[in-house]
């Protein structure tokens, strides 16, 4: 709903979290909108832009080149979730999107259904996968769902959902504001370099550079959510700390203990929170929007070519990730320690443990040390933010209009850096605002090992990766 619905129309939802319907208000417009997906859902090789634009003033859309298929820029904005990179969103084959994007619609209808107060819809649009009807276990059945589709589509294994998964650090702050900010800008170069462009290269062109701005928007959003305020890298770095304190035998131990903070403290990219000193560093370098400096995220390295079985003894790929190491043997053996981390179902659960907590529970954050403050919930509660949901809606509107008055004008007046300022890096705790950094070194910290971590539900999730799922995916090409 974020990048298909205005930010008044947003804001007018706020409070509608699944539940919690308020009596007479929103319902309609969630009513509208789930009819607008199963609309697109009924035939989605024959949709007629056109008539779609007509019936719905204001949406807009894109056709993939791969697939062929047309897709809402809220649509497009779920995708980066299963692909890792713009490229491939373009280029994948309808035999993949299809079944995708249909499963994410019948997933939608159910949500929205629950959200307007009433029975959750769960049924099937055509050609979707199965996962969606099964209500609290979708989201467990969907990654081997999607691996199967993505394998049967002949997708290498470092391509497949759960490849990315490992690799989705980006999607988790400070990382997810760069992810954006680059993206974000790329699509505007795309966009002037098409002005130049003949009839036929500048339409393909304007077409690459909806996609990258719809890709760079996930990122975006993402910042947005309580559960995504967490740094990934870090929770599976303390996360080993934790079960090597514990005593607790699990697969790889060995080697995972080389990647603590203690041992690797540059890692997680502790430096790329200091927001001023990213953007005095990119101008410096002239990588504007990306991150200024390493460590990059895997999904950037995996971009640029250095993430893959081969490259351990890569000077490149050792910088490129932060890590320290001595020795050319050095180098090979936590190179090879990081890629293992990143695979491991057991550390991963970390991030999740944690990102789930704060998406059920909502945070309290501002943009900047001295607020104003606004309440952050997370995934299947957006809209009950409340103002968080305004102020989420709000740049997801500003970076749509950007790219479309670019488009349709040449230029704008929204600032890149304006939107990357909006975003929340301050975190209320004890009626004080704390920087993210200094929450994750304190409070959030001790949260982890003083309860998260050591939960039943955790221990009992940790016991059955352990012995049935040890490895997420192939981070690494090659």
């Amino acid at each position: 709903m974020l990048g298909d619905l205005a930010a008044g129309e947003v804001q007018a939802l706020a409070g509608h979290g699944p539940g919690r319907p308020r009596a007479g208000r929103g319902a309609p417009a969630i009513d509208a909108y789930r009819a607008l997906l199963e609309m697109l859902g009924r035939d989605p090789r024959h949709v007629d832009e056109e008539r779609l634009r007509a019936g719905y003033p204001g949406l807009e859309t894109v056709r993939l080149p791969g697939s062929g298929l047309v897709v809402t820029l809220g649509e497009l904005n779920v995708l980066p979730d299963y692909l890792g990179h713009p490229r491939e969103i373009e280029k994948a084959p309808v035999e993949f999107v299809e079944p995708l994007i249909q499963s994410v619609r019948s997933w939608s209808v159910a949500e929205l259904s629950r959200s307007a107060g009433g029975r959750s819809r769960r049924r099937r649009l055509p050609g979707a996968l199965a996962y969606p009807l099964l209500g609290s276990l979708a989201e467990r059945a969907e990654v081997p769902a999607v691996d199967a589709l993505g394998q049967r589509c002949g997708f290498a294994p470092a391509k497949r959902y759960s490849s990315v998964l490992a690799r989705n650090a980006a999607h988790f702050a400070p990382f997810s504001w760069y992810r954006w900010h680059s993206f974000h800008l790329a699509a505007r170069a795309l966009i002037e370099r098409s002005e130049a462009a003949d009839a036929t290269d500048r339409e393909i062109l304007r077409n690459r550079a909806r996609i990258m701005a719809g890709y760079a928007d996930h990122f975006l959003q993402d910042s947005f959510a309580a559960g995504h305020l967490i740094n990934k890298t870090l929770m599976m770095q303390w996360y080993i700390e934790w079960l090597g304190e514990s005593g607790v035998s699990y697969p790889d131990r060995d080697t995972l203990a080389a990647m603590t903070v203690a041992r690797q403290p540059l890692l997680h990219g502790a430096r790329h929170y200091d927001r001023r000193r990213a953007r005095a560093s990119q101008a410096a370098a002239g990588r504007m929007g990306a991150v200024p400096e390493p460590p990059y995220d895997p999904q950037d390295m995996a971009d640029a070519g250095t993430l893959e079985a081969g490259a351990a003894t890569s000077a490149a790929s050792i910088v490129a990730s932060g890590l320290i190491a001595g020795s050319d043997r050095e180098k090979r053996a936590a190179y090879s320690a990081y890629l293992t981390m990143l695979g491991s179902t057991v550390v991963q659960l970390a991030s999740k443990v944690v990102h789930d907590y704060f998406n059920e529970r909502s945070v309290i954050v501002s943009s900047g040390p001295e607020g104003p403050r606004f309440r952050l919930c997370g995934d299947h509660t957006l809209l009950a933010g409340g103002g968080g949901s305004w102020r989420a809606a709000q740049a997801a509107a500003a970076s749509r209009r950007a790219i479309s008055e670019l488009l349709n004008q040449g230029q704008t007046d929204v600032s890149s850096w304006d939107i990357f300022e909006s975003f929340p890096d301050h975190v209320e705790q004890g009626g004080r605002l704390l920087s993210l950094e200094d929450w994750h070194r304190s409070e959030l910290r001790d949260l982890c090992f003083r309860e998260l971590f050591g939960r039943w539900s955790t221990r009992a999730m940790r016991l059955l990766t352990s012995s049935t799922f040890r490895q997420l995916g192939t981070p690494a090409g090659g």
